[in-house]
């Protein structure tokens, strides 16, 4: 038997640069870039250095990439490393001063971790993540691809959005890497029929979707809570086909892998995921200087009755998981040949920061998961790039990888009001491309109003309110693009374009800086 494992970690921050810092804003980047990008890369090079064969695929979000690109970013991200040195410092002095001494031991852990990201952020990767990206996909280590240009909900978009918002992705993906992607992301998995002919006109070869939208079926669930309680799981008709293998959308040239439910599920469900172990570190309790010091303990137990964290033990244990996970792929792969699969696919897709950032321990967890898999014959890594020819086609679902298995997280009764502003907005727009200007203060006014319409299509505010996360944050963000992107409509419109116009504009051009490929002219 010889399967093969597919890893797909897809990456994405919204955009927060300069829109805050804490507690919400910027610090969500700087948490991601600590806890997750670097030590991850860190520990491919390593594994790479030991001899160790890798093949992982990663999506990087045209947003994210801009801003782990921007210097104003990447000094702010060591003004962030010396902060939490600093109060790390501070904390193991107070709790040594009271004689806690596990307290103090984790606080000098945080020191040791903050000060260590700092060196590898600095000297071995010179402020350049994305760099060590490049290198890495040179390498054959990676396989990195694009998705939405500000990971905008697709299946709900108008045709233009929809079009803007993959061939920005494809464009900005192109200014990094120098050569076209391949693959693209779905933002959330959102597929629907026709999407695809747009992936094809731009050069896609494939793309993602949830295991449902192949096989039928009801979707598997991995929210908990009162939200999962109040929406009707969508349920597919059975296709009789599998995730164990990719297929072309019939008719057409591409492919569409499917996520493996099962493989997904045992790494991040709420109910029964490796996160939720006991010995890893709580996310949701922490201190003043916002250190976590505490582990899970009790999944029932309230914050208050939480033990203190042994970073040595949760290591220990992420050991074993790798190595229970990998026995779940042996026999997931002995299942997929009891049904014919003599050389089953297994597609684990994955939010890249849910290791390091959400699950404290999940970068450990996927060291060991490599080198137990160096260590397994019946499994090899495989890239999308390494399947070759793909053989049979498949009709897909609409479909995503939210609750319900299609479009509620994002679209219901607390969002049905921001999708109003979205479609009317993006029919404005369309109205002003029809007098495009190609030159002076009205051309910069239009590059803008495109940046601040594909910023207020992001699903990260859909998701935040519908979610009731950081709602107000979400409701604040989207209000300020949309009245930012009134505002230049309005004065385009009645070329009303003073000093005091022009002031602003710069001002706005400054907060939302990104996308700066886009150039007079260039708009579709």
């Amino acid at each position: 038997m010889n399967s093969k494992l597919m890893l797909v970690l897809h990456s994405h921050i919204p955009y927060v640069k300069r829109q805050g810092r804490w507690p919400f804003g910027e610090v969500w980047l700087f948490e991601a870039m600590a806890e997750t990008y670097i030590p991850l890369l860190r520990t491919l090079d390593r594994l790479r250095d030991e001899g160790i064969n890798l093949s992982l695929t990663f999506s990087f979000s045209p947003t994210l990439l801009e801003q782990l690109a921007s210097h104003y970013i990447q000094n702010e991200f060591v003004n962030y490393l010396n902060e939490r040195e600093k109060r790390a410092a501070e904390d193991e002095r107070y709790y040594l001063s009271r004689a806690e001494n596990e307290m103090a031991r984790v606080a000098a852990y945080y020191h040791r971790f903050y000060r260590d990201i700092r060196r590898d952020f600095l000297v071995d990767l010179d402020r350049n993540i994305i760099g060590a990206l490049q290198r890495m996909q040179n390498e054959g280590t990676i396989e990195v691809i694009t998705t939405a240009a500000t990971h905008a909900y697709l299946p709900l978009l108008d045709y233009t959005s929809l079009k803007n918002q993959i061939f920005w992705g494809k464009k900005t993906y192109e200014h990094y890497f120098g050569h076209p992607p391949r693959g693209f992301w779905l933002p959330e998995c959102g597929y629907f029929k026709g999407v695809e002919d747009i992936l094809i006109e731009y050069g896609f070869e494939y793309f993602y979707v949830d295991s449902h939208a192949i096989e039928g079926g009801r979707p598997l669930e991995v929210f908990s809570g009162e939200a999962s309680n109040q929406v009707e799981i969508e349920t597919f008709a059975n296709t009789g086909l599998s995730t164990y293998r990719p297929y072309c959308i019939e008719g057409k040239k591409i492919t569409v892998f499917g996520r493996n439910a099962m493989v997904s599920n045992q790494v991040w469900s709420a109910d029964y995921g490796y996160p939720g172990d006991a010995d890893y570190r709580e996310f949701h309790k922490h201190t003043n200087s916002g250190f976590k010091y505490w582990k899970i303990t009790d999944r029932q137990n309230t914050l208050d009755r939480k033990q203190v964290y042994h970073p040595e033990r949760a290591v220990f244990r992420a050991r074993e998981h790798a190595c229970h996970f990998v026995n779940s792929l042996k026999e997931n792969s002995k299942e997929a040949q009891k049904l014919g699969f003599t050389s089953p696919l297994i597609v684990g897709c994955y939010d890249t920061e849910l290791f390091g950032h959400w699950w404290w321990e999940g970068v450990n967890w996927l060291e060991e998961v490599f080198r137990e898999l160096n260590r397994t014959p019946q499994i090899s890594m495989v890239s999308p790039a390494q399947m070759g020819d793909i053989q049979y086609e498949a009709q897909v679902f609409e479909s995503s990888w939210g609750m319900g298995g299609k479009h509620y997280m994002w679209n219901n009764a607390e969002t049905t009001w921001m999708w109003e502003i979205i479609k009317k907005v993006g029919l404005e727009y369309e109205t002003l491309k029809l007098a495009y200007p190609q030159s002076g203060l009205a051309a910069r006014a239009m590059i803008q109003s495109l940046k601040e319409l594909m910023l207020i299509q992001s699903s990260d505010w859909l998701f935040m309110v519908s979610n009731n996360l950081t709602r107000d944050y979400a409701m604040k963000r989207f209000f300020e693009h949309y009245t930012k992107l009134l505002r230049l409509s309005n004065c385009l419109q009645t070329k009303q374009m003073d000093e005091d116009f022009a002031r602003w504009l710069q001002r706005i051009e400054y907060e939302d800086d990104f996308l700066n490929i886009i150039k007079a002219g260039g708009i579709l």
